[in-house]
């Protein structure tokens, strides 16, 4: 897809790349079989949708080195479990293999053309960082590192979910007033649930949190934006992105707890509940309290 060209496009200049897609359409050059795309390499790039990780870290883990890298761009949680992308490849993987997630403001189109970029590396051993990031020196793409990988992986579900919510207020067509405020509740929503999730709040102000989700939530290119915009025009989520398929499992993860977050639970009436977003959204701008 998108994103793995981008990474492709990076790293070639300075490496060799090896991809594959289960759809050959999509690459141009590419190899036949996953087996023959990983096998030999250094580090394997996941850049799949998030319910489909398990399985994919399961085949790979019979094929490549066990000194092999392995990073997920996934920015989901798995349905059922609720497992963050870095928990599923600890236990998908084999014991002690190199693994992390990688997030931050990663816009595909941007990148392609040599546009800049800030990406956050998640890992415990800061051995995956260094790996990943001498891939990328002299590219567009400066990478920074986490050590806290479920916090970065937890910031890219939540900027997601918020980033549909500003695509539903640009279809709705709210000004740059709501907007701006809904943008700041939201980057508020964020900090409580990654808290309560007992995560580190600081990757919420940082490129993995904030940085990640005004890209996602401004840039015309962005899945999440357009789909959120697509519900404020429809009234339903016709092709649910990562950020609407996230928003029942952040529910469920709070469990019992339920902080005051009006974005995160207007997003699972309009979505979950089909309510009418207009309707929805007025009440989340404006409470029982506004005049």
């Amino acid at each position: 897809g998108n994103i793995g060209s981008a990474l492709a496009h990076l790293i070639g200049y300075r490496a060799h790349v090896c991809a594959w897609d289960t759809d050959p359409e999509k690459i141009i050059g590419g190899v036949q079989s996953m087996q023959e795309a990983v096998q030999g390499a250094d580090v394997v790039f996941l850049c799949v949708p998030s319910w489909v990780i398990r399985d994919l870290a399961k085949e790979l883990s019979v094929i490549i080195s066990e000194k092999t890298v392995v990073i997920s761009l996934a920015k989901g949680l798995e349905a059922g479990t609720y497992k963050t992308m870095d928990v599923v490849l600890e236990e998908s993987l084999k014991s002690h293999q190199p693994s992390g997630v990688m997030g931050g403001p990663l816009l595909a189109n941007e990148l392609l053309v040599d546009l800049p970029g800030v990406g956050v590396v998640g890992a415990k051993d800061r051995f995956v960082f260094e790996t990943v990031q001498s891939l990328f020196k002299g590219s567009a793409l400066c990478l920074e590192y986490m050590n806290d990988s479920t916090s970065v992986a937890l910031a890219s579900v939540l900027k997601n979910m918020y980033a549909v919510a500003l695509g539903i207020a640009e279809g709705l067509g709210w000004g740059w007033n709501g907007k701006g405020w809904l943008a700041a509740r939201g980057i508020e929503e964020m900090t409580q649930i990654i808290q309560e999730l007992n995560g580190d709040v600081s990757v919420i102000r940082g490129s993995a949190g904030a940085g990640d989700f005004l890209a996602t939530a401004m840039s015309p290119s962005s899945y999440n934006r357009e789909t959120g915009r697509k519900i404020a025009e429809t009234g339903e989520c016709k092709t649910p992105s990562e950020g609407c398929r996230a928003i029942e499992s952040v529910i469920n993860l709070l469990g019992s707890v339920r902080p005051n977050l009006p974005i995160l639970f207007a997003l699972d009436r309009i979505i979950n509940k089909h309510e009418h977003p207009n309707d929805v959204f007025q009440t989340v701008l404006c409470p029982t309290y506004c005049t």
